[in-house]
């Protein structure tokens, strides 16, 4: 009997796998934050909130690392090697793959990294909307795309938090105390107080005023930017136990990113501000996708482009997550974490049936891939999870979702005040 169950799986797996087969991809769209970047803080200012030194990277504030190139040419060289073997893209088409990139030095190189990787022997340009201009996909309050409402932003937040920041972040205590600990290199935090030290504590919870649309202050805060450097300086190699740290390794590291993610939802993955910030993204993306099978004068790069890259931020990538209601988790980070070279990947594939469908996956390496700079392929493949889209998700292994399903929604979300 068990033996008859056995080969009814091994012919259903089959099946599937013959079906799947069938089926023809006709359109990638790879929405990336950049690579492995330099700390924006120095050393000095983070050494304000550890009781070890920092790590020093070799290029300026904010840039793409040298490592950090060779880890998104790693993804990018995954990329086509899978594109590849599923027919999207053939060696030597330099017109298939098409780049995108916001105007930052680690955007562009991050953008220029990915193209050569994708179209190796092609001169594949990295566009973007100019030095000194604000790129609406990016940016839209800056460009003056979309119309700020910055009261009705700040309720929002508020709203989700129970109009109480401070009753909010009590929630986090364990987890403060736990960062805490590391960074000040105590046995249990809180750590005692030390002249010249900013302790995670010490942060007052509260909205501040910025460029953000609704920036918070707080432990949530204070730590999202000190975890983000100490993932970077982790990601490019640097050796914290050589300068006293004890107990960072990848448990710790993962733990220590629930603040930030805790405030990173909070900030950008709001309703309304996710609409503001990601709104026309998502139209450029849902214009991209749909590129080749419907005219749409948003696409992002010409109609025949089989792949198109966009090189962001986390920011970039969580506000959309936020606005579409997508969520993803893979092993090693907190639920909805974008690493460096991390990506929202959407596919639209014509099925055997006929009906043409976007499947997207969240995808990136894992600390251990970035730390050890493993090269990727086939049998090694970075860390990678399908994502449901409400809305129009399905219940099949890759949660297809109808084009024109993927289309209302994207309508919906966007366009939530018309």
């Amino acid at each position: 009997m068990r033996l008859s169950l056995r080969i009814a799986a091994a012919a259903i797996a089959l099946a599937s796998a013959t079906a799947a087969s069938a089926d023809t991809l006709e359109k990638v769209v790879i929405l990336s934050r950049h690579g492995v970047r330099s700390a924006m803080s120095s050393p000095e200012r983070l050494g304000e909130a550890s009781a070890r030194p920092w790590p020093r990277f070799e290029v300026p504030a904010g840039h793409l690392t040298a490592r950090g190139g060779t880890l998104v040419a790693r993804m990018g060289d995954y990329y086509r090697q899978l594109y590849v073997s599923q027919g999207l893209l053939k060696p030597g088409d330099c017109s298939a793959v098409y780049a995108w990139a916001n105007v930052t030095q680690r955007t562009i190189a991050t953008g220029k990294a990915y193209a050569g990787a994708l179209a190796p022997g092609c001169a594949i340009t990295v566009n973007t909307v100019g030095e000194g201009n604000d790129d609406p996909m990016f940016e839209p309050a800056k460009a003056g795309i979309v119309k700020v409402d910055h009261a009705l932003a700040r309720a929002a937040v508020a709203g989700r938090v129970g109009g109480d920041l401070s009753a909010w972040s009590a929630s986090h205590r364990q987890e403060a105390e736990q960062l805490d600990a590391l960074l000040m290199q105590c046995d249990k935090g809180p750590c005692p107080p030390a002249p010249g030290k900013r302790r995670v504590f010490d942060a007052k919870p509260g909205f501040v005023d910025g460029e953000d649309l609704a920036g918070v202050s707080g432990p949530e805060a204070f730590a999202s930017g000190v975890t983000e450097s100490l993932l970077m300086a982790w990601a490019d190699g640097h050796d914290f136990a050589g300068l006293g740290w004890k107990g960072l390794d990848e448990e710790a590291l993962t733990r220590s990113f629930f603040l930030h993610q805790a405030e990173f939802d909070l900030r950008l993955r709001t309703p309304y501000v996710a609409r503001v910030l990601a709104g026309h993204l998502a139209d450029r993306v849902l214009a991209t996708v749909e590129s080749g099978a419907k005219p749409n004068a948003a696409s992002i790069g010409p109609a025949d482009a089989k792949l198109v890259v966009i090189s962001g931020h986390d920011g970039t990538l969580a506000s959309l997550g936020g606005l579409l209601r997508m969520e993803w988790a893979l092993p090693g980070y907190q639920p909805n974490q974008i690493q460096p070279g991390g990506a929202l990947v959407f596919e639209r594939w014509k099925r055997d049936d006929g009906a043409r469908v976007v499947r997207v996956r969240f995808t990136g390496q894992s600390l251990s891939q970035l730390r050890n700079m493993t090269t990727l392929d086939a049998k090694t493949p970075p860390l990678s999870a399908p994502v449901f889209i409400q809305g129009c998700g399905t219940a099949t292994p890759a949660f297809d979702c109808r084009l024109e399903d993927f289309e209302a929604v994207v309508r919906r979300a966007t366009r939530a005040d018309d």
